[in-house]
């Protein structure tokens, strides 16, 4: 222990650590180590510490003993208090025990007098009650007895106050007793129901086997019993309707169906009305809609004269709707007419049928209201009828006339100018000098932009009897640029790959496109469209001919359409104007529209069995718009009709937007086969597998085979298609695919990385055989001058990629001096592009000065 703390310190300590759980705040005195000595010291201090602490709590107890007394007191008294509490509560829990037994007494003898005033109730209803079911039983007894001596409607009217005394049996009835009473009622009521159904019987008679029905007004059954009497107890027994129902039935069945149904051999039951009897015998002579509604007037008043209004007219609601029905199925929807000469007859049915609507109303039938209507609707019906008759003819006329194939001619007219090849043909039959044939305005037209460059060379009189054979395909485009009426569809209407190329077909041909570019249909310029401008003394009009072959389809249409027009004039004229019909003449404007859909939406299948199926359509749908377009114009000449109803003002906007959907119809046709047979051709080339080993074994003979297979096929599809398209459309359709297989043969020799000599020679043989589709291009001179024995080859006017195929063969079988002459003084260049030659160039001939100053010099260019 540290010197510098006393004993004294650490008893404080350790009495205030005791005391209050506090620590020593001096550091001297908490670091402070106790030894041995010190504990008795500070048991000293703690002890002194306890004794002080006692002596303070004997004092403080001697101050507050008086206190602590007072509440001894206290607690005593309290304790007092409570134990009298105790015992008034027994006291009350005793007197409370006693008030039950009385209370209970007390609810005892009130649910004695409740019972007994039950019971008196009881007995008081039990006697009501007893007295109900007598005055039933009496009811009952007095039902019975109308019912025997035959008073059916007294009978039911006493089973009715019977009823209704049950219901107010309240809880007793469903006491035994009421229930053996109401067994009697229902057996009385049956009983009542079997002899008034006897009674209906006998009013209403129906033999099947006969086909008869008798109506009578009494009937005899013991006593007679009249029908109104039957309908009453009906009504009353709630059957009636089911009756009615029953009758309505069988008259439909026996009278009704027979007269108004044509049987499988086209024969209609006869109705024979004698008394009280209907019946159907025979059958009818005369076939005709009055003669059947005058014998469904004759029906009615038959109904209505036997059976009294309470019957005629409810059965009238089930009757007449099928009346209505079979009439308009079988008698009024065949005689819509279908010519203008029927239109009085239909009339005078029509006023027949409101006749007998009138006479119905007169009767107060219900259920006519469908034949009112179906007069009040006979416009529509009658051309919703034309419409249906419309396509129902075209749907059978279709199949046989596809058949029916004949050649038209296609003839245009054409303005050309001085300086013209065909106008130096036609005039003075001369040469034309090289610039002006570089700079005609024909040739221009034709997009010959790159044969151009070839042909400058050529005399002009091979391009004037070349550009006089194309006609067919340039010519028409350049009228129609003329005319500012763009014929091709809308790209965005064109879902077939080709289309994208269409929209460039009116203003430029394919002939100077390449391969892959190469629209998919040729150019057209129907006829009718607008007269030739009148020649100036500069110019010459010319007159171009061609035949193709179509169908009879596109003249069958056209009859049609001319028909509709007929009938529209006939229904406005005097003698037709006030006919129901004619304000709806206006609508077989609309048929023409829906005869030209129905032949876009059919034609796949009525051509398939052809095998030039798509080219039948395209040369259809050109003659089908030839003839829609001399139609319009001829719509703008004077006619009897009203504005409102002219051809014009209907026909023109719909039969316009028809031509252009014609038109992209027959361009995805012709694009259809001409993707079909590149396809094809593109496929036989494919099994050469690029030519890469033409020399080899056994792939020499599978090339071999390529490329006869293919030029064989080209001469086919001439075969298919020479009997249907016009010359020049056949030839620019084989130039297409001629120009398909040209373009695959260049494209895979170009590709070849490394040509050795003999796979060039073998190469060039390919050329030569391929060279022979020119065969398929000759066509003789058509100047009279010229000598027609010798044939003209057309192939580089109608093969876009001619010159370039023929190039590629002399490169192929030339040395590398002659394929730098084509290059810098032939038309090569024209042809290919540099880098085409120079790859050409590095796969034929081995890495040389010669090769290196050859390339060289082609890519600087001539």
């Amino acid at each position: 222990m540290s010197d510098q703390v006393s004993d004294q310190q650490l008893g404080d300590a350790v009495l205030e650590s005791v005391q209050h759980g506090s620590f020593p705040q001096s550091e001297h005195v908490a670091s402070a180590e106790l030894s041995p000595a010190t504990l008795p010291k500070l048991l000293d201090i703690v002890g002194k510490a306890r004794e002080e602490k006692k002596t303070q709590i004997r004092q403080i107890s001697r101050e507050a003993a008086s206190d602590v007394d007072g509440w001894i007191a206290q607690a005593r008294q309290l304790q007092s208090d409570i134990q009298r509490s105790q015992e008034t509560a027994q006291e009350i829990i005793k007197q409370a025990e006693s008030g039950k037994e009385k209370t209970a007494h007390v609810q005892d003898a009130v649910s004695k007098v409740g019972f007994l005033h039950s019971e008196i109730a009881y007995n008081e209803s039990l006697v009501n009650v007893v007295e109900q079911l007598k005055d039933i039983s009496t009811l009952l007894e007095s039902a019975q007895e109308a019912a025997v001596n035959s008073h059916i409607i007294h009978a039911l009217e006493r089973l009715e106050d019977a009823g209704a005394a049950f219901k107010r049996l309240g809880p007793f009835e469903n006491a035994r007793v009421a229930g053996l009473l109401k067994t009697r009622s229902s057996e009385l009521r049956t009983a009542i129901a079997e002899t008034v159904t006897e009674a209906w019987n006998g009013l209403v008679i129906v033999d099947t086997t006969d086909r008869s029905i008798s109506l009578k007004e009494e009937v005899v059954t013991g006593t007679t019993i009249h029908i109104d009497t039957v309908v009453e107890a009906l009504i009353k027994l709630g059957t009636f309707d089911k009756f009615v129902t029953r009758l309505s039935r069988d008259m439909d069945s026996v009278i009704i169906s027979p007269r108004l149904t044509i049987n499988t051999e086209q024969l209609v039951s006869a109705l024979v009305i004698e008394g009280d009897n209907a019946q159907v015998d025979g059958h009818v002579s005369d076939m005709s809609v009055k003669a059947t509604l005058e014998d469904l007037q004759a029906i009615a008043e038959y109904i209505s004269t036997r059976l009294p209004p309470s019957v005629a007219t409810p059965l009238s609601e089930k009757l007449v709707p099928t009346i209505a029905t079979r009439l308009i199925n079988n008698w009024l929807l065949p005689a819509v007419p279908l010519s203008t000469t029927d239109v009085p007859s239909f009339q005078e049915i029509l006023s027949l049928v409101l006749g007998i609507v009138e006479y119905f109303d007169e009767l107060g039938w219900s259920g006519q209201n469908r034949l009112s209507d179906w007069v009040d609707k006979s416009a529509d019906i009658w051309l919703a009828r034309q419409k249906e008759v419309a396509i129902a003819r075209v749907q059978r006329l279709f199949p046989r006339r596809v058949q029916d194939k004949k050649t038209v001619e296609r003839v245009e007219t054409q303005t050309i100018t001085k300086g013209d090849a065909l106008h130096t043909e036609h005039t003075e039959n001369q040469h034309v000098p090289e610039k002006e044939e570089e700079a005609d305005d024909w040739g221009a037209d034709w997009g010959e932009e790159e044969p151009a460059k070839e042909e400058a060379k050529q005399p002009a009189e091979d391009l004037e009897e070349e550009d006089m054979s194309a006609w067919g395909m340039e010519e028409e485009e350049n009228q129609e640029d003329k005319k500012s009426e763009p014929n091709a569809a809308p790209a965005e209407e064109d879902a077939e790959d080709w289309g994208a190329d269409w929209d460039d077909e009116d203003t430029k041909p394919a002939t100077a496109e390449p391969p892959s570019k190469q629209p998919s249909q040729p150019s057209q310029n129907p006829l009718g469209k607008a007269k030739p401008p009148k020649p100036t003394s500069a110019e010459e009009v010319i007159t171009l001919r061609e035949k193709y072959t179509v169908t009879a389809i596109p003249d069958s249409i056209i009859e049609i359409i001319l028909q509709v027009i007929t009938d529209i004039t006939t229904l406005n004229s005097t003698d037709l104007a006030s006919a129901a019909i004619t304000p709806a003449s206006s609508g077989l404007y609309a048929i023409p529209s829906l005869l030209l859909a129905m032949y876009r939406a059919t034609a796949a299948t009525h051509y398939s069995r052809d095998i030039a199926a798509n080219m039948l359509i395209y040369n259809d749908c050109t003659r089908l718009c030839d003839r829609l377009r001399t139609l319009l114009h001829s719509l703008s000449s004077s006619s009897a009709l009203p504005l409102h109803l002219h051809p014009a003002t209907h026909l023109t906007n719909p039969l316009t937007a028809d031509i252009k959907a014609i038109e992209t119809f027959a361009n995805r046709a012709y694009g259809r086969e001409m993707e079909s047979q590149r396809t094809i051709i593109r496929d036989l080339l494919d099994a050469a597998q690029g030519f890469e080993k033409c020399t080899t074994a056994p792939f020499s003979s599978e090339c071999d085979n390529a490329v006869a297979m293919t030029i064989d096929r080209i001469a086919d599809v001439k075969k298919a298609w020479q009997p249907v398209l016009s010359p020049s459309v056949l030839l620019q359709s084989l130039g297409s695919l001629s120009a398909t297989a040209l373009g695959k043969f260049i494209t895979d020799v170009e590709n070849m990385d490394d040509i050795s000599v003999d796979e060039s020679g073998k190469l060039h043989s390919f050329t030569v055989s391929l060279s022979t589709l020119s065969q398929l291009f000759i066509q003789p001179h058509s100047s009279e001058e010229e000598d027609e024995s010798e044939p003209r080859d057309l192939a580089h006017l109608y093969i876009p990629n001619w010159l370039k195929f023929q190039y590629l063969g002399e490169i192929l079988d030339s040395s590398l001096a002659d394929i730098k002459f084509f290059w810098t003084d032939g038309e090569l260049s024209l042809e290919m592009e540099p880098e085409e030659v120079v790859d050409l160039v590095k796969a034929l001939f081995a890495e040389s000065d010669f090769r290196r100053k050859a390339v060289a010099e082609i890519r600087r260019g001539k």
